[in-house]
């Protein structure tokens, strides 16, 4: 459900503009599949956030090789999550991520 956001990201290269493909692909599958919309909304922010920062800057590589896995495992986080069906699992996966980023904030 999820990985189609890394396909686009590696096809890419990983720079700016596969972030912001990936950015418009969340939104629209936020609006698209109501079920998982928190998920790609969380995402889509996280991605966006990642563009905005880096947009009008060159990016370091060891900062993209680990921005990329870091929303790669959220990602599998999530993936797991909605695998499992179980709406506590979902919640928690969500609510981790969330103040994950939050935290990073401050």
């Amino acid at each position: 459900m999820f990985t189609p956001l890394l396909e686009t990201l590696a096809e890419q290269g990983n720079g700016i503009h596969a972030y912001r493909a990936a950015s418009q692909m969340s939104w629209q599958k936020a609006a698209e599949i109501p079920d998982h919309a928190a998920a790609f909304y969380l995402l889509a922010t996280t991605i966006d956030a990642f563009v905005d920062r880096h947009e009008r800057m060159p990016l370091m590589f060891a900062e993209v090789k680990q921005s990329f896995a870091t929303l790669k495992q959220e990602i599998e986080a999530l993936s797991a999550a909605y695998a499992a069906g179980d709406p506590a699992q979902i919640l928690e996966a969500l609510n981790k991520i969330a103040a994950t980023r939050a935290a990073e904030l401050d």
